[in-house]
């Protein structure tokens, strides 16, 4: 779901912008993309579960808690990351074992996945029918979201080359 994570989290970011709410949406996006990059390596390096410790509610209130009234300065960053760490959670849709590791289940009883039979099991099998479907509806929501953000920058560009055109021609 690396596009899910994007498109999720931005619409995310902007709906809480509507309530004046603020994150960075840097530091909200680092936080939704923050569980992947961290149990990913260990799952390839030590083969622990690909949705392992830091998919885990439990461990990143344990994190980040601490964290944040140690480092008040940095307070509204650690809270937009946590934040997003939740999210990645929530689009996931992690069982409740993951979820509340340590206290409801363990890690070990999931099967772990290398990244190819990972690959080949939700896109080639379409096992998972619902993350195929997940992942091509954040693509064309990304899709969207760079449009809406691209299309008009390029439309200003273009009326402001036209206006110094016309401009160069009053001489």
């Amino acid at each position: 779901m690396i596009l899910g994570h994007y498109a999720n989290t931005y619409v995310v970011h902007n709906f809480a912008k509507k309530y004046n709410i603020e994150f960075s949406l840097y530091f909200l996006l680092f936080g939704a993309y923050l569980p992947d990059l961290i149990d990913k390596p260990l799952n390839m390096l030590f083969q622990l579960p690909g949705r392992g410790i830091a998919h885990s509610a439990i461990i990143q209130a344990i994190l980040f808690i601490p964290l944040i009234y140690l480092l008040p300065r940095y307070k509204k960053i650690l809270i937009a990351v946590w934040f997003g760490c939740i999210l990645h959670l929530i689009q996931d849709t992690i069982a409740l074992a993951i979820a509340f590791w340590p206290v409801v289940g363990s890690l070990s009883d999931y099967r772990r996945f290398s990244f190819s039979e990972s690959f080949y099991t939700y896109y080639i099998l379409v096992k998972y029918p619902y993350t195929l479907f997940a992942e091509v509806m954040s693509f064309v929501i990304s899709g969207g979201i760079l449009l809406s953000k691209w299309l008009p920058e390029r439309r200003e560009l273009a009326e402001e080359k036209v206006y110094v055109e016309k401009e160069d021609y009053k001489y």
